[in-house]
């Protein structure tokens, strides 16, 4: 067996550590025996919601945007998993100058919500 030295040559008396010598010591700390004693947690599970309760939390996330029209807007869930969702602005909305910006907000929330949240 070959032997590397890891350490350089000790005074006489003293031992010089090779790298059989190293994982020797390193066997309590290495991470494979580190994940053994502490295994990854489990995947978290989405919490199931319904098509209208995920609309109206994005509704409400919508609503808290200065210039988000207090009516006239309408946010519908679709699919099942992957689900979406799409925002649509009816009459009583009025004219909207920031229309695409709420739609690009309703995108956001719509993907934070996707890895919360199943069908």
């Amino acid at each position: 067996m070959i032997r590397r030295r890891l350490v350089g040559i000790g005074d006489e008396g003293e031992r010089v550590m090779t790298s059989q010598d190293a994982a020797q010591q390193d066997r309590g700390t290495s991470a494979v025996s580190q994940l053994a004693r502490h295994p990854a947690p489990a995947i978290p599970t989405k919490q199931k919601k319904t098509a209208e309760e995920l609309a109206a939390m994005i509704h409400q996330d919508l609503s808290q945007i200065e210039g988000c029209p207090q009516r006239g807007i309408t946010v519908s869930v679709y699919g099942l998993n992957p689900w979406n969702s799409l925002l649509t602005f009816g009459v009583d909305a009025g004219p909207v100058p920031n229309k695409a910006d709420l739609q690009a907000l309703c995108d956001v929330i719509t993907e934070r919500l996707k890895r919360l949240y199943d069908v």
